[in-house]
């Protein structure tokens, strides 16, 4: 009996086919705007992503282009084979790919935007492919300010100790730009279908 999650439309969006812990963090980042464009941190409920919980994190900007894990779930130490905690997300990805991701993070923290990327790690002689995906939704924090983020990194079978994972070039990158403020929609001015009388002059000669 394989340990492979068998996920083949791992980095497909909310809808099409995506890994159910993706689709159910982003319907609940989603459902937390009601209006605003971004949720705060505050308003984020475990109980309603409990599915998503094991493999869900929180994140911290402390630079351009930082951030360093707050929060991580169960199947992160498990995939990982160490606690992430306090660790910057480059420490997951391969030395090559970390100044791709590094641009990638501000987009989250800076524009803001949703931002999806499609992640593998290559086949060696002993070692199966790794596929996955790390999905990241910017939030507010207490001041108003775009410094936290959540997200989620799934893979179909755990990466090793000291090994990390590669962004995948073959596949595209989602990238959704995120308005800070939503204008309010023009509203039509009420124009009565009836006639007005019209104007009439009054002298009185008295």
């Amino acid at each position: 009996m394989t340990n492979s999650l068998q996920f083949p439309y791992i980095t497909r969006r909310q809808g099409e086919g995506a890994h159910p812990a993706l689709a159910q963090l982003e319907r609940h980042w989603q459902s937390l705007r009601d209006g605003l464009s971004i949720p705060r941190r505050a308003a984020v409920d475990p109980n309603v992503i409990h599915a998503a919980l094991p493999w869900t994190f929180v994140m911290h900007r402390v630079a351009p282009g930082v951030a360093r894990v707050r929060v991580a779930g169960q199947r992160l130490h498990d995939v990982l084979l160490m606690d992430p905690r306090g660790m910057p997300v480059s420490a997951f990805f391969a030395a090559d790919d970390r100044s791709t991701l590094a641009v990638h993070l501000e987009e989250v923290f800076s524009e803001p935007a949703l931002v999806q990327i499609p992640l593998h790690r290559p086949a060696s002689l002993l070692r199966p492919q790794v596929t996955g995906a790390l999905l990241m939704l910017p939030l507010l924090d207490q001041h108003g300010e775009v410094t936290r983020a959540i997200g989620a990194l799934v893979t179909d079978r755990p990466i090793g100790q000291r090994r990390r994972i590669r962004i995948d070039g073959r596949q595209p990158i989602r990238h959704e730009p995120i308005a800070l403020f939503q204008a309010p929609e023009p509203q039509e001015m009420q124009r009565p279908n009836v006639k007005r009388p019209a104007l009439r002059l009054v002298v009185n000669n008295g």
